[in-house]
Parts: structure tokens; sequence; C-alpha cells
């Protein structure tokens, strides 16, 4: 399916700074990128991977300072949580996920109960207190992107002064808001908890090597392909100096750490190589074990 559906949406910020005219461009710049992050993360969850956002500001108002955006939707995918791709169901997953982020309060949930006929999520916090929610919420929250994202453009602004963040669409009667006693409960969750950790020495198939700090290698185990994190410092510096060289199927004997954690949606696996023991070029293997 190859659909667009359009709409508008307002961010205000209301308060004492606001009025005395102490809002900073450049702040108010990396907001506005904040919340076009936070758009483009909940737009996918709501209507499909393929889905793209092209989200516009077309305006300022005075009245405290408020930004006006249209978006449009496209390529909205025919499995997406809502076919239909109305606007309405995107600004509701979006100020779902503000209110969630106050439900919860910084915390992880206690119980997440998902309803795929109704399309909603209910959510009990840590107080035992529950709240229904759009079906897509807790995973946009969980979202790095998107959390850091509500970070930004909604707990920064109500520590430096701003009264109350406002998310709204009056012509679709949708709206959330945040107030600064409430800003410490958009810091992002860490929403994984460990289940399982192993730790293992194998043989590992260097599919695509990174150079760049912080960046995850790909590796085939003879059954599948994953990335995992390199922390062996030794091995690492003879990468950058040039004393490792990589072909084709090249072989790294390694020490690597599996855990397995678990999210209130899915289950995830994270694989740390901590020693490579030794690396074996594609023409020598013979001998490898």
């Amino acid at each position: 399916m190859d659909s667009k559906a359009m709409g508008s949406l307002s961010l205000e910020y209301h308060g004492d700074k606001v009025a005395d005219g102490h809002l900073r461009a450049k702040d108010l710049a990396r907001y506005i990128a904040a919340i076009d992050d936070f758009m483009g993360v909940t737009t996918q969850q709501a209507c499909g991977r393929d889905a793209a956002l092209v989200f516009d500001v077309v305006g300022f108002r005075n009245e405290s300072f408020d930004i006006d955006f249209v978006f449009q939707v496209i390529n909205i995918s025919a499995g997406a949580i809502f076919a239909s791709g109305s606007p309405k169901d995107l600004v509701l997953l979006a100020t779902d996920c503000i209110k969630a982020c106050i439900h919860l309060k910084g915390k992880q949930p206690s119980d997440v109960k998902k309803d795929t006929i109704n399309n909603s999520v209910s959510l009990t916090n840590q107080n035992g207190d529950t709240a229904i929610y759009h079906i897509g919420t807790l995973n946009v929250i969980a979202d790095s992107k998107a959390a850091n994202s509500l970070d930004c453009f909604i707990r920064e602004p109500l520590t430096k002064g701003i009264g109350t963040v406002k998310l709204k669409s009056s012509s679709m009667d949708l709206e959330a808001q945040a107030a600064a006693n409430q800003s410490d409960y958009f810091k992002p969750i860490d929403l994984e908890t460990p289940l399982f950790k192993n730790s293992i020495q194998t043989g590992l198939v260097i599919e695509s090597p990174s150079f760049k700090d912080g960046n995850k290698w790909r590796f085939s185990d003879g059954q599948s392909s994953f990335y995992a994190e390199i922390t062996d410092e030794a091995f690492l510096k003879r990468v950058d100096s040039g004393k490792e060289r990589f072909g084709k199927d090249d072989i790294l004997l390694v020490d690597m750490d599996v855990l397995q954690t678990k999210t209130p949606t899915c289950l995830k696996i994270r694989k740390t190589i901590t020693k490579v023991i030794k690396h074996e070029s594609s023409q020598k293997q013979g001998n490898f074990f």
C-alpha cells in the first residue's frame, strides 16, 4: 500500500521564561530537531517500518511559545497496526507516550498486558496503578532515539525554567502535557532486565569488521550472523596500528560473553567479545583449533 496521511500538531512552551523572552534560539532548534526524531519513530511504530514522515514547521504563535507543524506520512504499510493510516492514530500514539512516561514516573512498568483486538496496552506502574494506552506506546518509549528525543524537547526545557510543555492537536482534540515537577519522568528508562549470562570460547568468521570506535563487528558462528562489540583493547590497538590485517573468511578464536535480557515487549541477546585469542587467516585454517 502506497498511501498518504496528513495532519497537524503543535508544541507549546509555557512559563515565566517564555514570557520574559529568554528561550534561546539554539535550544529551540534542538527541540525542533528532537520532536522531528520522536515523531519519526512514532510514525514507523504506528504506520509500518517503511513509513516516512515529512514534518514541517508552518508557524509560531506567541500566546505562550507555540510551534505549529504539519506532517505527512507516506508509504504506509498494509501490515501497519492502523492500516487506515489515520493521522489521529499517529497523534494519539505520540500523546500517549508522554502520558505513559508520567504514569510510569521514570521507572519500569510492573506489569504489561497487550490487547491486540483493541490495539491497546495496559501498563501498571510501580505503585500498582494501571492505565491503558495505544498498543505501540511502550515500544516507542523503549526506543533509544525516541527516549533521547523526549529527554531533549520535554525534560530539558522543564529543567531550564519552562513551566509546562504541551503536545496537542486542536483539530483532533488530543493533548498531553508535562509540568516542571515531572521533568525527571522523561529521562530514558532502562527497560532491560538481565535474565542469563554465559561466557564461552568459540571461533567466529569475520563478515564485516568495523574500524570506528564503538561500532560493532559482524560475525558468523556457522549457523547465523550477528553483531558483537569487541572490548579487547590490546586487539583493537593492533587493528588501529595496522598490525591486524583481514581477508575474506578470516576466523577469530575468542572469549565471548552472551547476555540475554528481557524488556516488557521482547527478549534480547547481546554478545561481547572480551578477548581475541587468535586470528587465523583463511589460508591458514588447517590447524586453527
